[in-house]
């Protein structure tokens, strides 16, 4: 009965191949005509020629693995049984769907649905029924290899292969092996703001792409792909994500890292100090001010909001006039000012008192036209000479006719006069900081120095930008990104409130994903404490906080030494997915000099097991550097990943790295460079942050080498 079952299957996968063999051409084609045949706007041509291409791709590629999951569902409306093959990409043959998208609606229950009496959400509503038959495919260049029959995802020997895969071939099977919790939030409708906080390896960065790629599938009729945004880390991460993205259909969707998104919001041209090397001096002690937390606080905010009011006040503090003329009070001109209070931005609130000023002027033109005949009689009688007299007749003209038109240039002028772009008016609020210190912060004097030396420099932490954005926001917002829909910001833990606020002003009619995990917060020293901050700074606490606390990444034996160093700062323990590997190597070498002899060796070791991506983490750039030339010296030649690296790239598959760049990345095997007490103190929760962070890189195996005296949270893990 099985193997008559496997022939059936197997005729089943023959059969879609075919299809999509003959759909392939007949788009292959269809393309060579539109080439010959399109008559009309090329833009238009480029457009259709794109999606075609899109199509192609994704067929050429179905052809390797159509599909992955079967369901039998029996709804309870027709009471009819049908069969759904379901893959990484939809098929159609006419208006017959060969193989269902995985983000279409009835595949949720593939993901969520034990067999038995179920349910999913329709466009028309909820549909009820009967799933009878839940099945996963193994199919590798379209031969099947196996099949399985399950009930839950989670439980099923599918997933335990492709947990036990190497590094690139778990990016090719995720969609295969996405679990109910991480499928309930990629399938949230796009209207949610969500916060999910999630342990190390628990599928974040896997969660935060797919659904981006859930929503641009269905909200494509109305939403086009320039209108969602993804916000990483840094420019490592997101190249890494950007060889998965088309994968999932996804190509129009743009990637910042906050410090771009900052430079493209402001439009100025401005110079952003490495936060890289700031995080290194924290790191080894140099810089403990404080001062990078105020700045990312909502303390400093409302110092903003003093300056920016006592700013715009001063907007109209001068009366409106023609020469010596007084044509408007500066109490007039206020009052119309202040009257704009609603609107949203000191561009719009501008024109809009420029509209509220004229249109008094024209109520009041035969009485200021009275005022300014005797004012101009007055000058008059006084002057001297017939030049002088001449040159007042053609004046009084003018001013005449600018009465006439309601003095609408001279309005502008004023006003024009008032506009500074956000450079000067931060550089303008840093010089008088002192009288806005609401909270009397006892670093101010260090910090308007420090900012001041910047400033004249035009170069900007990583913490002065909510404060440039925040302004630019409420003088001039760019009305580019008004038209965003989504964002998904992954790594979020290293942003501050602030941060979090400016991003949803900027953005003021986004919805967001946020992803982050507060136990790699590696720039803690701004960074947020708790996710109810964030929700009440972005979301007035209505965003949903949803926890991730499965680690899939990574074997019980790593995690349970991550958890050690979690639980060391007072943070929560994992729940781990039951995948075993070997157990964590903890080796001391007697003098700092071996160790490089001792990870070239374990190099080697990994090599002959078959792991395909190795990396040595250092805890800062500079330590990778070191290990990278030690290593070097003994004649293994291997890459060290600097900020601009794209970490996809062949040569880093066996790298060292440091710490923070190495953050959102997964390799097969990692070996952690000197995890001593000296370089990771186990009294400072920064250090152990960066030490959870690097055992969270390995997938399968983990050794840690350290000369001294070993970090306290791993003292109970040595192996000899």
């Amino acid at each position: 009965m099985e193997q008559l079952e496997l022939e059936k299957e197997k005729k089943k996968l023959s059969q879609v191949l075919e299809i999509i063999n003959a759909v392939l051409k007949a788009e292959q084609f269809d393309l060579q005509k539109l080439y010959k045949d399109f008559i009309g706007d090329i833009e238009e041509l480029w457009r259709i020629v794109d999606t075609k291409k899109i199509h192609i791709s994704n067929l050429e590629t179905s052809l390797d693995k159509p599909y992955f999951a079967r369901i039998d569902f029996t709804s309870e409306g027709d009471g009819k049984t049908n069969t759904f093959y379901i893959g990484n990409n939809g098929v159609m043959q006419g208006t017959d769907i060969v193989v269902t998208d995985w983000r279409a609606p009835i595949a949720s229950l593939y993901y969520d649905a034990e067999v038995g009496e179920c349910s999913f959400e329709a466009p028309t509503g909820k549909i009820k029924g009967k799933m009878s038959l839940k099945r996963q495919y193994e199919i590798e260049s379209g031969q099947l290899l196996e099949y399985f029959d399950v009930d839950l995802v989670s439980n099923d020997n599918l997933l335990q292969k492709y947990l036990n895969s190497n590094n690139d071939e778990r990016l090719r099977s995720i969609v295969s092996t996405i679990q109910k919790e991480q499928n309930n939030v990629i399938r949230k409708q796009i209207f949610n703001n969500l916060i999910i906080q999630g342990v190390a390896g628990s599928g974040k960065t896997t969660v935060a792409l797919h659904r981006i790629a859930y929503l641009v599938y269905n909200y494509k009729s109305n939403i086009k792909q320039s209108q969602y945004l993804i916000i990483g880390p840094n420019p490592v991460f997101l190249k890494y994500i950007k060889s998965v993205l088309p994968n999932l259909d996804v190509n129009g969707v743009k990637q910042y890292t906050y410090e771009d998104f900052a430079k493209q919001y402001i439009e100025e041209n401005i110079n952003i100090n490495s936060s890289s090397k700031k995080v290194t001096n924290y790191i080894s002690g140099k810089v403990n001010s404080g001062i990078d937390g105020f700045k990312c606080s909502m303390y400093y905010k409302e110092m903003l909001d003093k300056f920016l009011k006592i700013y715009f006040n001063g907007i109209t503090a001068k009366s409106l006039m023609l020469g010596n003329f007084e044509v408007l009070s500066h109490e007039v001109m206020a009052d119309v000012f202040q009257s704009t209070a609603n609107s949203n931005n000191l561009s719009n609130r501008i024109e809009i008192t420029i509209d509220r000023l004229c249109k008094l002027i024209e109520k009041k033109q035969d009485a200021i036209y009275y005022s300014y005949n005797d004012y101009s009689f007055e000058v008059f009688q006084n002057a001297k000479t017939d030049v002088e007299k001449n040159k007042l007749r053609s004046l009084f003209a003018k001013d005449r006719t600018e009465i006439s038109k309601n003095c609408r240039s001279t309005i502008r002028k004023y006003f024009n006069k008032s506009k500074l772009d956000s450079i000067k008016l931060y550089k303008l609020f840093i010089n008088t900081i002192a009288d806005f210190d609401i909270y009397k912060y006892d670093k101010l004097s260090q910090l308007k120095k420090e900012t001041s030396k910047n400033i004249k420099n035009n170069t900007y932490d990583f913490e002065d930008l909510p404060a440039l954005m925040y302004i630019k926001s409420v003088i001039a917002p760019h009305k580019d990104y008004e038209k965003i829909k989504h964002v998904v910001i992954d790594e979020a833990q290293d942003l501050g409130k602030f941060n979090f606020y400016v991003m949803k002003k900027t953005l003021p009619f986004a919805t967001f994903s946020i992803f982050g995990d507060l136990a790699q917060s590696i720039y803690d020293y701004r960074g947020i404490k708790s996710w109810d901050d964030v929700n009440f700074a972005m979301f007035d606490n209505k965003g949903e906080i949803i926890y991730f606390n499965k680690s899939y990444r990574t074997t019980a034996e790593i995690m349970k030494v991550a958890d050690d160093v979690a639980e060391s700062i007072g943070l929560g323990r994992s729940d781990i997915v039951v995948r075993h590997g070997d157990d964590v190597h903890i080796r001391k070498v007697e003098q700092e000099d071996d160790i490089p002899k001792y990870i070239a060796q374990k190099i080697m070791e990994y090599k002959e097991k078959g792991y395909k991506t190795i990396a040595v983490i250092s805890k800062t750039d500079l330590l990778s550097n070191y290990i990278n030339d030690n290593l070097n010296v003994l004649g293994l030649n291997i890459s060290n990943v600097t900020a601009n690296d794209d970490v996809n790239d062949e040569k880093f598959r066996v790298c060292t790295i440091s710490n923070q760049l190495a953050k959102g990345l997964e390799f097969d095997a990692v070996i952690i460079n000197n995890a001593n007490e000296r370089l990771y103190l186990s009294n400072n929760n920064l250090d152990m942050k960066l030490l959870y962070v690097a055992i969270t890189r390995a997938l399968h195996a983990l050794d840690i080498v350290y000369s001294g005296t070993l970090t306290k949270p791993l003292d109970k893990k040595i192996n000899y």
